[in-house]
């Protein structure tokens, strides 16, 4: 019994002197934070990311040091530039490699500097160009990376090519359908694993049938096509095509001119011959961003002996070629602002005549002002 109390009374008074360390302790860490004395001093410091890409990604800073009592970040080209708080989110926006630094100023008045060495990488954006844009059936396309931003892998993608796929840099592809084809580029850049696609179209048919002009140069007024009300008027080529192309044809059409035509006759490069006994549907995509109508679409062969698109010095009959079976909107068609694909097809009569001057014939009408987009005009033979 008297060996049980001895050992109870020294658990108890070492309990005793246990707690009055930890309160001892606990006065003299306040004494030191009050009087700006900290027994324990480190630098630790932390960054998200050692690579980031330029104005597309950001990294996180955090500081965690002990007995700091100032800091200041450096971040150089970066936002923000520089930075008191303990964690900071910072976006650079130039390429290259740049070195962060960290400046700690512990309690004690003694410095220490850290600094974090740092990879920006230009944005990723992919782009190529074609060879061509409109080819005939079988022809072949060389496709040349224009990607921004040095990716170190490709992924292709060809609708209805030959091959359908590859990851060469600038691959070369044969195209056997008579449609209109999309070609899609996915590029990576393996250092940050940065990734970036892009979409666009190809015409594939025969190429006297293939009808868009400049409408892809992106460049200035549209020079392949006439427009008439009396008198041409302004025809232009703008940003944002039908079916993801980055260009349009776009027309200012005036409510005062109740109507406006637009047709290609006279321009050797878009004339069409037509064979006899055969089916062709024509096509195109329209828009407008105001009320306004398409009060016709047809397809003409004029050629007399005046016109400069005559190369044998034969005259040809006028005809106008209207739907025979309807495979589109029907007309007169009240155009939305959203892009409609527009289409007749017609029947070519198995006479003997020759009709080398096939042009389409789009008529608008209205009694508004409107903008009015029209792209990818094509004219096909049904097979």
């Amino acid at each position: 019994m008297y060996e049980l109390m001895k050992n109870l009374w020294l658990y108890n008074k070492l309990k005793y002197l246990a707690f009055v360390l930890i309160i001892i302790g606990f006065v003299s860490s306040c004494d030191e934070e009050e009087f700006g004395v900290q027994s324990t001093k480190e630098l630790l410091a932390t960054a998200s990311s050692e690579t980031t890409v330029a104005s597309g990604g950001s990294i996180t800073f955090i500081d965690l040091s002990l007995g700091v009592a100032s800091r200041k970040w450096i971040f150089p080209n970066g936002t923000p530039a520089s930075s008191e708080e303990p964690e900071v989110e910072v976006v650079f926006s130039e390429a290259g490699d740049v070195v962060v630094t960290l400046e700690i100023e512990y309690y004690d008045g003694q410095t220490e500097i850290k600094e974090f060495p740092t990879t920006v990488f230009p944005p990723l954006i992919a782009d190529f160009t074609p060879s061509a844009t409109r080819i005939k059936v079988g022809e072949s396309i060389s496709f040349t990376d224009t990607t921004v931003g040095f990716p170190t892998s490709w992924s292709w993608e060809f609708e209805g090519g030959t091959p359908a796929t590859s990851n060469e840099q600038n691959p070369t592809v044969q195209f056997n359908e008579n449609n209109p084809i999309t070609v899609r580029l996915v590029v990576t850049r393996a250092e940050d694993g940065s990734s970036s696609e892009v979409e666009k179209i190809i015409q594939v048919g025969p190429p006297e049938l293939c009808l868009n002009g400049n409408f892809e140069t992106g460049v200035g007024a549209v020079v392949d096509w006439q427009t008439w009300n009396g008198s041409p008027f302004p025809y232009n080529v703008a940003t944002g095509g039908a079916n993801g192309t980055d260009f349009t044809s776009v027309i200012d059409f005036k409510g005062s001119w109740g109507w406006g035509q637009i047709i290609s006759r006279d321009f050797p490069g878009n004339k069409i011959a037509l064979e006899n006994g055969r089916d062709y549907i024509m096509s195109m995509y329209v828009r407008a961003d105001a009320p306004i109508r398409l009060d016709q679409f047809r397809g003409v062969n004029h050629l007399p002996d005046w016109s400069p698109a005559n190369t044998d010095g034969a005259p040809e009959g006028y005809q106008e070629f209207y739907n025979v079976s309807p495979t589109g909107v029907a007309l007169p068609y009240n155009i939305t602002t959203e892009w409609t694909k527009v289409s007749i097809q017609i029947s070519v009569p198995d006479d003997g005549n020759s009709r080398t001057n096939f042009f389409p014939d789009i008529i608008l009408g209205g009694g508004s002002d409107a903008r009015v987009y029209i792209d990818e005009i094509s004219v096909k033979v049904v097979e």
